[in-house]
């Protein structure tokens, strides 16, 4: 399904650039052009848009006063010949700042980061979604739909991960921390800065560690009294305090 996007700028040649560099990915679709944020507002109003590309410097209401007129803005790049806003873009969570003179290279690159943010929230929303959910890891140079019931706990290795599976493993360089926030925290529980441990695998409790199929996970110093209270164990006693 194609991103539906919209460039507000009120100079004609900054709009051709973008128009041209957009009909050059797939994945996207412009759905119009506006030469003031007045014109942008009215047409927002009637129609669904996932991508904005914002100039700043625009008569009678600018890119970030449009901005805070929406009640539910669209992701954002802003696109300007100005440095001086970048803290402001960064206020209202813009995917990317562009200077203008715009190249294609740099346009490609803000628009992966948009399409990767995209992809976080599916992989979130369908994790925590229902008991049959499931998230994409990466590995292999291939993404693998990954069952969350299928998933006995996940390991923090060095420069990757390695996620221990019903009858498999997978190695993926993501980031563990970025692991922990797409999983439901009601099945899935950080015990340790290198362990996360899907909680209907755990055999045993211990006051140093759990048990799953038979491996002994430690607990971490930083992460064991919030594990306990997420397993509801605030009876067992850090013996080192």
């Amino acid at each position: 399904m194609k991103s539906k996007c919209l460039i507000v700028d009120d100079e004609p040649l900054a709009r051709k650039l973008l128009q041209s560099y957009i009909a050059k990915i797939e994945s996207l679709e412009l759905v119009r052009e506006c030469g003031s944020a007045i014109e942008a507002g009215n047409f927002i109003r009637t129609t669904k848009i996932d991508l904005l590309f914002l100039d700043i410097q625009m008569p009678e209401l600018n890119g970030m006063q449009f901005i805070s007129t929406l009640k539910n803005p669209p992701a954002v790049i802003i696109t300007t010949a100005y440095r001086d806003f970048a803290p402001e873009a960064f206020d209202i969570n813009a995917v990317d700042y562009l200077l203008k003179p715009i190249s294609f290279e740099r346009f490609a690159k803000s628009v992966n980061r948009f399409f990767d943010k995209q992809a976080e929230l599916i992989t979130h929303e369908n994790a925590t979604s229902s008991p049959s959910a499931f998230i994409y890891l990466k590995a292999d140079r291939k993404n693998h739909r990954v069952m969350l019931n299928d998933i006995r706990y996940i390991e923090s290795l060095d420069d990757y991960v390695k996620v221990y599976l019903v009858g498999s493993t997978l190695i993926t360089r993501e980031n563990i921390t970025s692991l922990e926030s797409a999983l439901p925290p009601q099945s899935f529980v950080r015990i340790h800065r290198s362990f996360i441990v899907n909680t209907a695998f755990i055999h045993a409790i211990s006051g140093e560690a759990v048990e799953v199929d038979g491996k002994y996970l430690p607990f971490g110093r930083a992460f064991k009294k919030s594990a306990l209270a997420l397993l509801n164990l605030k009876s067992i006693k850090d013996k080192n305090t």
